[in-house]
């Protein structure tokens, strides 16, 4: 069992201008997701899934509902040169599982095994806050494995830190 950390930072403005090519999450992407989470994963890992079907059918809930009701416009993907989704952030306005903070939460952040360290995944997540502080959401929160350190070093660097119950955003 992993030991997963939720973390919580505040929204905040674009203050450059991001490189990589991007644009919100359509419902017409589902098929793309799907296989980006099945690749992105060790097959069973993180509920990806034993396969291609499996992954489909967890990235098909999550766009459901499953986790909360998906935020399209602060949901992204990434292109490349093609036009094809090499990665994305999937938020929702409020996650429906245990000891999670009232606040818009990141519940995916996938990168193609092939484009990773690009920094995709940062400008993501930084095109995701700029939505949410346009939209006047001061936070935005997600989970994290405790043992995944890149993905901790990645949100450390921008500024989230860890959430208790306890947190208040006044």
């Amino acid at each position: 069992m992993t030991d997963m950390v939720t973390l919580i930072a505040k929204t905040n403005p674009l203050e450059r201008e991001l490189k990589t090519a991007s644009r919100t999450v359509q419902d017409t992407d589902l098929q793309r997701l799907g296989e980006l989470y099945y690749s992105a994963y060790d097959a069973g890992a993180a509920g990806a899934g034993e396969n291609l079907s499996a992954a489909m059918s967890n990235m098909r809930s999550a766009m459901e509902g499953k986790y909360g009701q998906v935020l399209h416009e602060a949901s992204h993907v990434a292109l490349d040169a093609d036009g094809e989704i090499v990665a994305a952030v999937l938020v929702v306005d409020h996650f429906t599982g245990e000891g999670a903070p009232d606040a818009p939460f990141i519940i995916e952040l996938i990168t193609d095994r092939n484009h990773r360290r690009r920094g995709l995944a940062e400008e993501l997540v930084l095109a995701t806050m700029d939505t949410l502080f346009n939209e006047g959401r001061h936070n935005v929160a997600l989970k994290v494995d405790s043992t995944n350190s890149a993905a901790l070093a990645l949100y450390l660097s921008l500024n989230f830190y860890r959430w208790s119950p306890d947190y208040s955003d006044d």
